[in-house]
């Protein structure tokens, strides 16, 4: 749902009637320009406004605040241009005009009516939903400044407005050009002469329907209604207020001289999210008038800098002076608006300063720009390589390059529709392809195979399409039929070797990785379409290898441990030479281990026959005549006949070998003579 929240639309109802003719007994301060200030002079008459006149200044100052840093989408009826000349054209009340003849109550029902209005901006939400427009929301809130008599008059007032919603509701759900109220805010202030006793006690804000919520404010009219007013657009527009101190100004009397000045400003209240997340406390209190009210105070610093100068910004947000006719703020805006640009610093007692805001202006139009006050601007900007946890220095940045290129937003030139006839939303559409692009995208080298890999490119560059054509499909099965082709050819494979001292993984885990991973990627979008689906299903086929080539990977694998342990004990014996012909003795019997490993890896099936024309590379008795020829016998060899009398022990002679003729039997004997099998001779190990 479309939601507009009260601040959307805001209509003021200033009260007519002859009493607010009255005076708001509070003088107006003014300066007498004299030739001779030697001669006395008669003062005059103290002048003060009536509370009509309070009223306009207040709610116009409202106004100008809210168009200053909310250009657009915050509606008040008309410009702050057509208000005033409406205003002067209606005139100060007429304090001997007949009171039963004039009453608020119809302002109060021409702002329910204003409320029903639809707005451009809801005008072109309703659009853009079409047949869904009544889900564009409708709220608005009524400022009403008036002088009741009373509690029991500020409740007639309420109850107006609560009937004028309900009846305007009827209406509007039988129009198209009108709007059923889902929420109103009703704030209602009650301005006295200064001096007297309120008749009005303040309330809280209190919800007198579902549709309708009320508070209540008792104000001294003059300077201290402005404030209110002034307090109530920070609440209703989520302000905050910034105070910039130490602001050296030239004095108009004397031009060799200056001073400091304090300049308030009012902004959006994110522009102090950094303060509120880093704990700093920098937050004052402004007893200005009477009351007090939180400001961030910010100090000038110097020197000032050009516009030209760029700075790492988070955030800017238009501004508003709070005393927008003063000396020092004119003074601050004129400086801006001429393309200088000024930066605050945070008031500390002691350490050095940190700068966080920035002021300038863009397009005749002052920022309170927010700096990242994480790093000093002096240093050098942070590197990429930099993230969170230390530094890391492998980031895929040529890749990430790549990835900004091709999902770059471009402007919206004609309306695209779906398969099932609906209107395509734009950014719904650039959200839907980011999400498919980033379902499996590492971001550190070291940490993905696959996208170090050229050979992956055509299968990884379509996988992640919303659809996929036959073409597509084609060169992702001949991508995956290449790496099979590769781990045939034992190709060797773009795998880090960070913390494993430059010896990585061995060759078939290698590939165990990398199809791992291509499947990781794959079944990531198996969702989008059929196509891809097939994709995943030849990659799966391919992956599936015959038991024949899992056990000669598991041979070879142990062949290679075996070939490191030789090499690790005949390191130990290098050294010495009288020990030369043990080594050679350890290596033939290294291998005859080998051979034999092999057999009981084909023993395993009951179907295999018997490796042909395998023999002893030497048998005991030969190595016993060797060693005894030699002299003392060398630690190996003593170890080797030992494991040999041991195993020897374990199990019973094979009868074929005790009845053989030099180390040969024929085996299935029988077979031959029956299913015309031919014989096999086999090596007896």
């Amino acid at each position: 749902m479309k939601i507009f929240s009260e601040s959307h639309k805001t209509v003021f109802v200033v009260d007519h009637c002859p009493y607010m003719a009255e005076s708001c007994r509070q003088h107006v301060e003014f300066d007498m320009l004299v030739k001779n200030r030697t001669q006395g002079i008669i003062p005059l008459a103290p002048i003060s406004k009536s509370l009509w006149t309070c009223s306009v200044e207040s709610s116009m100052e409202y106004c100008r605040i809210m168009y200053d840093i909310f250009p657009f989408k915050k509606l008040v009826s008309s410009s702050s241009n057509t208000l005033m000349a409406a205003l002067a054209a209606v005139g100060p009340p007429n304090p001997r005009a007949d009171p039963e003849c004039c009453s608020i109550l119809h302002g109060l029902v021409a702002a329910v009516e204003a409320l029903c209005k639809i707005t451009e901006y809801q005008h072109e939400a309703r659009t853009m939903l079409m047949e869904n427009a009544e889900r564009v929301g409708n709220r608005g809130r009524i400022i009403c400044i008036t002088n009741a008599k009373s509690d029991s008059h500020v409740r007639m007032l309420e109850d107006c407005v609560q009937e004028t919603i309900h009846e305007h509701n009827k209406l509007a759900a039988n129009s198209d050009h009108l709007m059923q109220i889902q929420k109103c805010e009703l704030v209602l202030i009650h301005t006295y002469p200064v001096g007297e006793d309120s008749l009005v006690s303040d309330r809280p804000k209190k919800e007198l329907s579902p549709v309708l919520t009320s508070e209540v404010h008792s104000v001294r009219a003059g300077r201290h209604l402005a404030t209110k007013l002034n307090v109530l657009v920070q609440q209703h527009f989520d302000l905050a207020s910034t105070t910039i101190t130490n602001i050296p100004m030239k004095e108009e009397q004397h031009a060799n001289t200056s001073a400091n000045y304090d300049v308030e400003l009012l902004h959006h209240k994110e522009a102090h999210v950094d303060f509120l997340k880093s704990g700093d406390n920098h937050v004052g209190g402004n007893s200005r008038e009477g009351t007090f009210k939180e400001t961030v105070t910010l100090k000038w610093c110097t020197p000032r800098t050009n516009s030209v100068e760029l700075h790492y910004c988070t955030g800017a947000y238009r501004i508003s002076p709070v005393d927008v006719n003063s000396r020092p703020s004119s003074c601050l805006t004129n400086f801006l608006l001429n393309g200088r640009s000024v930066l605050l610093e945070q008031p500390r007692k002691s350490g050095s300063k940190v700068i966080s805001h920035m002021l300038s202006s863009h397009g005749g139009e002052i920022f309170l720009h927010v700096l990242s006050s994480s790093r000093s601007i002096l240093e050098d900007p942070p590197s990429i390589s930099e993230g969170c946890g230390g530094r890391v220095t492998d980031y895929r940045i040529t890749d990430f390059g790549e990835f900004m290129r091709e999902n770059r937003l471009t402007p919206f030139l004609e309306p695209r529709y779906k398969i099932d006839g609906s209107l395509e939303i734009p950014l719904e559409r650039a959200k839907d392809q980011l999400e498919k692009h980033t379902r499996y995208w590492p971001m550190i080298i070291s940490q993905t195979t696959i996208f170090n890999m050229q050979a992956v490119v055509p299968l990884a560059s379509v996988i992640v399409k919303e659809a996929m054509t036959d073409e597509d499909v084609l060169n992702c099965q001949k991508t995956i039929y290449n790496l099979v082709d590769m781990e045939r050819k034992n190709d060797p494979l773009p795998i880090s070797t960070v913390g494993t001292r430059g010896k990585g993984p061995k060759r078939d885990e290698q590939y165990r990785i990398m199809w791992n991973e291509l499947e990781t990627l794959v079944r990531a979008h198996i969702n989008n379409s059929d196509k891809h689906q097939r994709v995943l299903e030849c990659l799966m086929a391919c992956r599936s290898k015959p038991p024949e080539e899992e056990e000669r990977k598991k041979r070879g694998r142990k062949r290679e441990d075996k070939e490191d342990k030789s090499e690790k004990l005949g390191k130990d014996y290098e050294s010495d030479k009288p020990w030369q012909e043990s080594e050679r003795l350890k290596g033939l019997l290294d291998r005859e281990k080998e051979e034999l490993a092999e057999a009981e890896v084909i023993k395993d099936s009951p179907d295999s026959p018997e490796p042909p024309n395998k023999k002893p590379l030497i048998t005991m008795d030969e190595m016993a005549t060797v060693e005894k020829a030699k002299g003392p016998m060398s630690l190996l060899s003593l170890w080797s006949n030992r494991i040999n009398t041991a195993n020897s022990r374990k199990h019973q002679e094979f009868i074929g070998r005790l009845n053989s003729v030099n180390n040969k039997a024929e085996l299935y004997q029988h077979l031959k003579e029956e299913n015309g099998f031919v014989s096999v001779n086999a090596s007896l190990q």
